[in-house]
Order: C-alpha cells, then structure tokens, then sequence
C-alpha cells in the first residue's frame, strides 16, 4: 500500500492555509530561542514529522502532495525563511541564526533510495528548492550581511564576496516577485542604511585627506601634526589615486564657454524649451561623444551611437519632446550599451566600451548619463545585474559562489 496520502484524503491548500503557517513562524520566532526555532524549522520543512503543531504539519502535508506542489512548496519554504531571516535581522539584529538556517539546505542527503515514497517526495521538493534560483538569493543575502576581510576583498575572484559593496543592485540581486512583503521592507531598509553609510565613510576620509593636504601646503606637517588629525581609512576598494581620478570628473569647476554638454545639461534641466525630438537626439549624441576618448570615438563609437540614435522611434522626429520620449531613448540607449533583456544577453559594446575606455572611464560615462536623467537609474541598475548574471555564467564562483 502507498504511504502517500491520496488527493481525496488531502484537499488542496488555501491561502488562507499558507498565511496560517507564516503566523505560526512568527509566533516561535518570537516566542523561542534562535536554536530552537530553526530545530522547529528543519522538523516541518525538511524531515516533515516530529512537527509539535500538528495543524501546521497537516498544512505542510497537503502542499506536498497538492497538484502544484513543485511550484507551491518552492514558494513557501522561500517566504517562509525570508520571514525568520526579516525578524533576525530587523527585529533582533541577529546574524548567525541566519546563516544556520541557510545551512540546512547544504547537507541534504546525497541518497534517496532508502527513504519511503512520502519522504522521497518530501525531500526532492526540497533538493528542488536548494538548487532553485530563489535558494541562490537567500544566499545572496548571507553575503551581503557578511563583514569579509578586506584584505579577501580585493584579493577575492568570487563575485559573492564583493555583492556587501554594491547595496544598489540588492533589489535585482536579492528580490523577486515572489519576495515576501516584509522581506522587501528589510532589504530597502538595508540597502539605504548601507548607502547612507558609505557616504558618510566617503564624506569623511575625503575631508580628512583634504586637511592633510592643507597642512601640507601650509608646510606645518609635522609628526606632531600628524597626530592631531584622526586618520581615517579609504572606505572604497580603490588606492588615493584612483579614487582621486574617479571624483576628478565629478568635481565642480566654473564654466567658461557654452559646449555641447553644457546645451544638453540645459535642455534636459529645462523641459519648458519648445525642443523637437529630432533636435533632442542631436543633443544628446553630442553630450555622449563629449565623454569617450576621441580616438575611439572617431574609430567606432560615434557611428554606432548615431546609427542607433537614428534607429530608436524615428517616426516622431518632428513631435515635440516629451518625457515619454526622454525615458523611451534612455532606456534604449542602456539597452544598447550594456545589454539587450535576459533574452538577448549580448554585451559586447560594454565589453568593447570598457577595453577602449577602461573601467574607470567607463564607470564615469554612464554615470554621467544618469546625472544628465536620473530617472534612468532603475533601469541601470537592472542591465548591471544582468550583467553580472552573465559574468556568473562563465566564472567558477558567483554571487553564489
């Protein structure tokens, strides 16, 4: 006789069901130790027997052996760790529960022929889960959390070890459609607060290198000097000079004749300017030639940024500019030069751009892209993690990894 329940002895879970097993996480969450809760965890989830609620347990059955099961247990199980990581972090500022949960799905049995029909089943569903794109962003989040060596990072190959650096592409990195709510919440709170404090960090190690250099100047650096001044270290991944080349473009000068990029800043600042979108796009390829180097502009990059120019939305070149315009070529334009969509992954402009530019030049032209429409930096953000997703592709280590 089967050990699986049939259909008929098992209805079809509810989502009213589903939302009865997140209160109950939150409640033990709340009410039990972090060894304890996760103990509770690997019980209804993993092993599924030995659970204490057996309401809860029942639940858990019927999405096992529901029709959708391979779908709606892989959801569960990952709203369900997202609601113990959001408390742990948020609620406790608790980390090592976190990763001892995400550790449970490193040392599933390698074996199944010894396992009943139920469990064979049970456990495949989560083998399914470990191997899941939705498991990879649960660890992810492990990174991202982590305090690695510094020393590891600018040493590491593993694109993981670096994701901590980069809180602006969590959303595309940690997130999907099927995050749960307050999971959301948390990763937005984390990603500002990261933010806010890098640039603090950069606020203050550049105020102190521009006292040092005022010391200097004044020829009063003495070792006694020295001491008066707190030394601060360089919160970026780059040495002085490198750090000095990148904020070099960026630092404000008084304008002395009316360029071409001065016209585009214009335009785009003052959307009141009767402008055609003929005259727009010539603006703007101006303004983009005006960052690459001249050699490789002439060469090969000012045809193809005129050509594709020419080719996005060539009937409405008489109309009169407008924001739908403005975000349709902007959005087009970063399509171009990183990459198409997740189905088209070409990338071999940015490739071409980085070889030609290198990557701090690089960095800087499409940051100055967003500056001139900030509006477009959601949809940099996603071509990035994209592009990082090819890169993980061809790597050994990934952000997984």
């Amino acid at each position: 006789m089967s050990d699986r329940p049939s259909e008929n002895h098992l209805s079809q879970p509810t989502s009213t069901d589903v939302q009865t097993i997140y209160t109950n996480l939150r409640n033990i969450a709340q009410t039990e130790s972090p060894p304890e809760v996760i103990d509770n965890f690997r019980r209804l989830f993993i092993e599924g027997r030995e659970y204490k609620d057996l309401h809860i347990r029942s639940i858990v059955e019927k999405i096992v052996f529901s029709k959708q099961a391979d779908r709606d247990f892989k959801l569960v199980l990952y709203q369900s760790c997202q609601i113990l990581i959001n408390y742990w972090y948020l609620e406790s500022q608790l980390s090592e529960p976190i990763f001892a949960l995400i550790e449970l799905f490193e040392n599933l049995p390698s074996s199944l022929v010894s396992a009943s029909r139920r469990s064979s089943r049970w456990l495949q569903l989560v083998k399914n889960f470990s191997e899941s794109e939705q498991y990879f962003k649960l660890k992810r989040f492990i990174k991202a959390i982590a305090s690695p060596n510094v020393n590891d990072i600018k040493t590491s190959e593993s694109l993981g070890v670096l994701i901590n650096r980069y809180p602006f592409l969590y959303k595309h990195c940690l997130l999907d459609e099927n995050s749960h709510i307050e999971y959301q919440r948390t990763i937005r709170k984390m990603r500002s607060r990261l933010l806010r404090n890098f640039e603090v960090a950069l606020a203050q190690y550049l105020t102190y290198r521009a006292r040092l250099v005022q010391i200097t100047r004044a020829n009063q650096l003495s070792s006694t000097a020295g001491r008066l001044l707190r030394q601060v270290e360089n919160p970026t991944l780059l040495n002085d000079d490198e750090l000095k080349a990148v904020l070099k473009p960026f630092s404000l000068k008084p304008q002395t004749n009316w360029s071409a990029e001065n016209v585009s800043i214009d335009f785009l600042t003052n959307p009141t300017h009767k402008l055609t979108y003929k005259t727009f796009k010539e603006d703007l390829y101006k303004y983009l030639i005006s960052l690459v180097d001249s050699e490789y502009g002439k060469r090969r990059f000012n045809k193809q940024i005129f050509d594709k120019l020419q080719k996005i939305l060539p009937d409405c070149h008489s109309q009169k500019l407008s924001e739908f315009l403005i975000l349709r070529t902007h959005t087009q334009l970063l399509n171009f030069l990183l990459v198409e969509s997740p189905q088209n992954l070409n990338h071999s402009l940015f490739t071409e751009i980085v070889a030609n530019l290198g990557t701090t030049k690089a960095a800087i032209f499409f940051v100055k892209l967003v500056l001139l429409y900030p509006k477009i930096q959601p949809h940099l953000e996603n071509r990035l993690s994209l592009l990082l997703n090819i890169m993980k592709r061809f790597l050994k280590k990934g952000l997984n990894g």
